[in-house]
């Protein structure tokens, strides 16, 4: 292998080197760049834009405040959240909870917020991501996943723990899909949602589509109360 030196004393070993385009770093870095903005110029000017910029955490407090916030102004369900308090709960793993009427029974509830991904690459907006949803065990008993979009669209999805769960198996039949376990985290699974996965949650009415921007107020709060009191 033959070596020569550039003029700061640089040793490179001698290649044949074909650069294809003129200044390819530049256009590498124009490209990717024009991609990320495309990225977050998808939910500039949402209802939901600061909201993509919180962490993680952040955003899960978020949706469970929310839901917690709508629940009690659309129902009169004396729903509870007490924050980070689930993850010591010898109970189950929930986010809020009431107690029923009649039975004085715990209600828990487990709530799951994600906002739509957008695939850089594609230049495209795909699904909703939401982790370690619990499926043995009987660590809960109703499921509700806030899904919010840059068209100030909010899809909320309302099912009891039997509808997705079957024995130690998750079951996401109900929305077209088939339900993971998550590697090496037994009884947790990633349930991933597509559009056409909240199609067939709005087609078996356990999704609520809510635009922000056209309201159905009274039409979200019977939803709320179908689902919820029982």
């Amino acid at each position: 292998m033959n070596w020569y030196s550039t003029l700061d004393g640089v040793l490179f070993s001698c290649h044949n080197i074909s650069i294809k385009a003129t200044n390819p770093m530049r256009s590498i870095v124009t490209k990717l760049t024009a991609a990320y903005k495309l990225k977050a110029n998808y939910w500039k000017g949402s209802l939901f834009e600061d909201v993509t910029k919180y962490s993680t955490d952040y955003k899960g407090k978020w949706g469970e405040e929310l839901i917690r916030d709508v629940i009690k102004e659309y129902t009169d369900i004396p729903v509870q959240w007490d924050e980070d308090c689930n993850t010591s709960n010898d109970d189950g793993v929930y986010d809020l909870f009431w107690f029923l009427d009649e039975t004085k029974k715990k209600k828990r509830v487990e709530v799951k917020t994600s906002g739509r991904t957008y695939n850089t690459k594609e230049q495209k907006a795909k699904g909703w991501q939401h982790e370690n949803v619990y499926f043995t065990e009987d660590k809960w008993d109703t499921l509700i996943l806030c899904d919010y979009d840059a068209n100030d669209v909010m899809y909320i999805t309302i099912v009891d723990y039997d509808q997705i769960v079957d024995g130690d198996y998750i079951d996401l039949s109900l929305f077209g899909k088939n339900g993971h376990e998550r590697k090496n985290e037994k009884g947790k699974a990633k349930v991933d949602f597509s559009m056409r996965s909240i199609n067939k949650g709005l087609a078996a009415g356990v999704t609520f589509k809510y635009d922000f921007n056209n309201p159905q107020d009274e039409l979200l709060g019977l939803f709320l109360i179908n689902k919820l009191n029982n």
